[in-house]
């Protein structure tokens, strides 16, 4: 019984079967997160066993599709680790001789399929023992550090403006945020150059407040009123809207991150030493 499971769950057209089934539950989720963006954008802060409970009962006909989309990864998954471990048996029971450069080679793509799993579960891990902090970022604030309640104190926070005779003047260049640790170290945080510490990764972020003020117009110089003309480029602009913000600190606990990048690196790899070696490989050569 167990065995005929195995087989069935190995079988090549169930891939295709789940893989087709896969591309259409994530289009459909598209469509879903594409209509409603605000409720699907929780998930980039929220782990999602914690989002499907909240939601699963009030709204299930746009929820719906997360739970069969893990469902179905994870039959996708049991279905590659059954293939690549047939494959694996198949090299192995009958190899009698041969280099083990050869062998390799010819094991190299069940290993690709084992790391592909090792990605999966790195995502897994991501979504759902990934925590999201935000809070507000202001001078001489106090910031609690993840489980461990590792104190941060906000040193200073300042503003680079662009030139006065840049287009952008009276616009911010760059922000630098230091913050200090209890041993008194400074982190300095900008936008888009986050900080790691005590397996944390640590961004500033900002929540814009686009305040529109009345402008005040007058005819372009040199530019003749004529009525064929495109009145909107007759009139210039004299004022700017002026952008606020609150600044905020994103800390993100992400345990899955480290999976995903040693499985990408290592199939790269992998997928580069293959073609290479394929080509190092007589043409007569036998393969298994």
């Amino acid at each position: 019984m167990i065995k005929r499971i195995w087989n069935i769950l190995g079988d090549i057209k169930i891939s295709f079967v789940l893989l087709m089934a896969a591309s259409a539950t994530l289009f459909t989720g598209s469509l879903y997160a594409g209509n409603h963006y605000s409720l699907f954008n929780e998930l980039n802060r929220l782990r999602v066993q914690d989002w499907v409970a909240d939601h699963i009962t009030l709204q299930p006909e746009m929820v719906w599709w997360i739970p069969v989309l893990f469902i179905i990864m994870a039959c996708l998954g049991a279905n590659t680790f059954i293939c690549a471990c047939n494959r694996v048996a198949a090299l192995i029971g009958p190899r009698k001789s041969g280099s083990g450069f050869h062998f390799f080679h010819l094991l190299t793509p069940s290993i690709i399929h084992f790391l592909f799993l090792v990605i999966i579960l790195g995502h897994l891990m991501t979504f759902t023992l990934g925590r999201w902090q935000t809070t507000p970022l202001k001078q001489q604030s106090r910031v609690e550090l993840g489980e461990k309640k590792q104190m941060l104190r906000v040193q200073s926070i300042r503003d680079i403006f662009f030139p006065e005779n840049s287009a952008m003047r009276d616009r911010i260049f760059q922000t630098t945020a230091t913050l200090i640790n209890a041993e008194e170290k400074e982190i300095d945080l900008q936008f888009t150059k986050p900080a790691f510490i005590d397996g944390h990764y640590l961004f500033l972020d900002k929540i814009k407040e686009r305040k529109k003020e009345k402008l005040e117009t007058e005819p372009a110089e040199n530019i003749q009123d004529d009525e064929n003309c495109n009145k909107a480029y007759v009139y210039i602009e004299k004022e700017r809207d002026k952008q606020e913000g609150e600044l905020l600190l994103l800390i993100v606990f992400d345990p899955g991150l480290y999976v995903i990048i040693f499985g990408l690196t290592s199939i790269m790899g992998l997928m580069i030493w293959y073609f290479v070696a394929q080509k190092m490989t007589p043409k007569n050569g036998k393969e298994g």
